[in-house]
């Protein structure tokens, strides 16, 4: 057998092995083509900002008696078929993934655009005479190793619109703030963490406190086509933020709420302080300090420090207490993130009125 080390193709190579017939996308152990509009224009907006996609697994073959070689794609043939029709002028691109050429079909897009995607190149590996047993064989062993798919993969592999693009945007965007204070790690960024907690996070800003994962794939669902509340909430949730680091600065990473599920409840109770999170009606005083002011900085970080404090204490208080026991059993429950930003928005709600 062949070496397997990746070979770079081009997109216009596979474009002249269709035309030739020399490019076989639906072999017998292939699957049927399912992707959506939006996948395919997900994949081409990749194609066009020159990013990398995963490697082509292709069977080849030489026909001596026609002298033609053949290509059987064993794996990708969903990206090829998607890269073939957009050549041919089949969809558009969408406005909601790409702004610059969003609308445009391939023959509406300029000359250097054009040759920017025809030589795009894939990495390709060549199965090169080999059986349909010993294909079979080859994704035994590479499945053997592969990971299970995290609940956000799940939705990233399935949802490509407007709602997923803001949510993966938001986190992102806020990649240093994740590293920086200790919320996240390297290797669960990897396996997209970033973009779950934004989505948790927005979820609670958009339908109120829900159970973890609750109302998720339907938000993604319902918002994929038209996201109406994506500058709202992206402003929102930078403001968010931006408040958090202004109040806690660099002892955030020191304190309880650089752990994840606190970290959400913090963000869930600032957000709450400054603008209401909706359609909770257990949790009162919201919106009452949309920017918290200069002078207030100072009472809300000693105000959240201090309960910092005496959540590490030996012999906490029973609001502490029942603070304590909701961060550390069933966490993902309403009813425990309810406690959580209740107490949390209390003692901001404290330091903005000079009561901490």
């Amino acid at each position: 057998m062949s070496s397997h080390k990746p070979r770079g193709y081009s997109v216009n190579d596979f474009l002249s092995w269709d035309e030739r017939k020399e490019l076989v996308l639906q072999p017998k152990f292939q699957r049927r083509d399912v992707w959506t509009p939006k996948a395919k224009s997900h994949l081409i907006d990749t194609i066009l900002r020159g990013l990398p996609i995963p490697i082509i697994f292709i069977r080849q073959s030489v026909d001596p008696k026609q002298r033609r070689t053949i290509r059987e794609v064993v794996d990708g043939q969903q990206r090829l078929r998607a890269v073939i029709s957009f050549s041919k002028d089949e969809y558009p691109v969408l406005r909601s993934q790409n702004q610059a050429f969003g609308g445009k079909r391939f023959s509406e897009l300029s000359g250097e655009t054009q040759q920017r995607f025809l030589n795009y190149e894939f990495s390709v590996v060549l199965l090169e005479e080999v059986s349909d047993a010993d294909v079979l064989d080859i994704f035994a062993r590479l499945n053997t190793y592969a990971q299970t798919l995290t609940a956000q993969e799940l939705l990233n592999a399935a949802y490509f619109g407007e709602f997923k693009q803001s949510i993966y945007s938001l986190g992102y965007e806020h990649l240093e703030f994740w590293r920086q204070h200790g919320i996240l790690q390297d290797r669960q960024i990897i396996r997209m963490a970033e973009a779950e907690l934004a989505t948790e996070l927005v979820v609670v800003m958009l339908v109120g406190i829900q159970n973890r994962r609750q109302r998720v794939r339907d938000l993604y669902e319902t918002k994929d086509d038209s996201f109406p509340e994506k500058a709202r909430v992206e402003k929102e949730f930078k403001a968010v933020i931006d408040a958090t680091t202004r109040c806690l600065g660099d002892a955030l990473r020191d304190s309880i709420f650089a752990k994840r599920v606190l970290f959400h409840s913090l963000f869930c109770a600032f957000y709450h302080v400054m603008y209401g999170i909706p359609d909770t009606p257990e949790l009162p005083h919201g919106g009452i300090a949309k920017n918290i002011a200069a002078a207030d900085v100072p009472k809300v970080r000693e105000a959240l420090l201090a309960l910092s404090r005496k959540y590490r204490a030996p012999t906490p208080s029973a609001e502490v207490q029942k603070f304590i026991a909701a961060s550390q059993k069933a966490t993902g429950d309403r009813e425990q993130r309810l406690v959580r930003v209740k107490i949390i928005a209390e003692h901001i709600r404290r330091g903005i009125e000079g009561k901490a």
